[in-house]
């Protein structure tokens, strides 16, 4: 795909997403005719499966798996339809509305915060306890949670932190950074745009990028939308500290990013880094991939290490990060027992690893049983990147957040995904036309305005 495209995508993505919220916001819950009164003639069950993964190895393992879980239930079959981001939200919501919509939808969380929002799914607890709710790493089944319950079942889990290059390190004697002054100072080590090879980069593409690049840096310094214990506003409960993480964020890209990096997309740092640009990037480990593509050569000297905290005795407080859940939707009982049921025979282990294991390292499960299976310890590039794995497990899957959402599902982030406020201001910032500090009160501002705070 070229950078062109990619960018396209990436708009039409974003236009999408802000036209399903505002049908959405438009909208009023199901009514007669609505999948949620959709009648049971007790006939036989065709349920309606959508998925958001449109790569065809990732969308072909869940069909298959989704079809061969039907088997298991009398007189029920699928019918599977990928669903691609940039048309999924005003897709699911015209179609809950018109009594079409998904029996079970395969999204992430932001999509979850939509249709729960809509009232157009069911809690799934049942399905999580009959599973065993030990079984899943507790953060995201917090992120899918609201009114004290839990609205989709996790399947695999994102993350981000600090890709990079382990023979950079080694040859200049540089031990993994536990502050901002020792990254900083590590970054400007590495920065050697003579030899091709820039230190940090801190790409701020306002369609996505920026957001997930800026909250690695605010929750670092324990900076969140809203309170993970009380929900309450509190992006600018310390002012402070959420300019200190804008100022660092900016100070870095200033000392040691390429200066186009201002607006890189996604596929723009993850090609610099996986062909050998970047000594570190922050990414969700789609860098891996990408390498055995294109530079098989740099695996070997690729590794991970957390985002750390503005001082060695503050360890960050949170990292950005998501997953691809299963809702489903409000039908009649016995229709959406048939849908939690398949569901349930989905998660089981080695299936659950064999759609991790369709994009691995990028993905991971958000089941320890999973990760135990030896589908998933017996894969190729799991064995080769264990050591990173682990890593991430540990010290990076326990305590993510996604913005707006640190409390819970709330809508607040797919309105932050469908709007470029954030990185309009960044790369301002960037550019020397405002400070560090109206950079953040712009974007408080707005944030406050969408998240109706006064």
């Amino acid at each position: 795909m070229s950078r062109n495209h990619h960018r396209a995508r990436l708009a039409v993505t974003a236009a999408a997403m802000a036209g399903g919220l505002a049908l959405l916001a438009a909208c009023s819950p199901p009514t007669a005719g609505g999948q949620n009164t959709r009648g049971d003639d007790g006939g036989p069950i065709t349920l309606t499966f959508w998925t958001n993964l449109t790569v065809n190895t990732q969308a072909a393992a869940v069909q298959r798996q989704a079809e061969k879980c039907a088997t298991d239930q009398d007189d029920v079959t699928v019918s599977f339809e990928a669903v691609p981001f940039d048309s999924m939200y005003p897709k699911m919501v015209t179609g809950f509305k018109a009594g079409n919509g998904p029996d079970i939808m395969n999204t992430i969380e932001g999509g979850v915060a939509a249709a729960q929002a809509g009232d157009f799914i069911v809690p799934v607890d049942d399905v999580v306890d009959r599973h065993g709710r030990d079984d899943f790493i507790p953060s995201y089944l917090r992120a899918v949670s609201k009114d004290d319950k839990t609205w989709a079942v996790p399947d695999w889990a994102l993350h981000q932190e600090v890709w990079y290059r382990k023979d950079l390190f080694q040859a200049k004697g540089i031990a993994i950074p536990r502050s901002w002054p020792e990254l900083l100072a590590a970054a400007k080590q590495l920065d050697d745009p003579a030899a091709g090879v820039r230190g940090f980069a801190v790409p701020m593409g306002s369609a996505l990028v920026a957001p997930q690049t800026y909250y690695q840096f605010l929750y670092a310094n324990g900076v969140h939308t809203f309170d993970p214990q009380t929900g309450e506003y509190a992006l600018d409960r310390d002012r402070a500290k959420a300019i200190e993480a804008t100022r660092f964020m900016l100070d870095l890209y200033a000392a040691a990013s390429p200066p186009e990096s201002r607006t890189w997309s996604w596929n723009d740092f993850r090609t610099s880094f996986a062909q050998g640009k970047l000594a570190m990037v922050l990414d969700f480990g789609a860098v891996v991939g990408l390498a055995a593509e294109q530079n098989p050569q740099m695996l070997d000297k690729m590794s991970v290490f957390p985002l750390p905290g503005p001082t060695q005795a503050t360890a960050p407080r949170g990292s950005i990060g998501g997953g691809y859940f299963y809702m489903v939707g409000k039908s009649n009982d016995r229709r959406e027992q048939a849908a939690k049921t398949l569901v349930q025979c989905m998660m089981q282990p080695d299936l659950a690893a064999e759609r991790v294991n369709t994009r691995p390292v990028f993905a991971l499960p958000a089941t320890n049983s999973a990760a135990a299976s030896t589908t998933y310890t017996g894969n190729e590039t799991v064995l080769r990147f264990q050591t990173e794995i682990q890593t991430i497990r540990e010290q990076i899957l326990p305590e993510w957040y996604r913005y707006g959402m640190e409390a819970g599902l709330n809508q607040l982030a797919g309105q932050i995904e469908a709007t470029t406020f954030v990185g309009d201001q960044l790369q301002s910032a960037a550019a020397g036309t405002i400070t560090p500090e109206q950079a953040f009160d712009a974007i408080n501002a707005e944030m406050k305005r969408l998240a109706n705070v006064s």
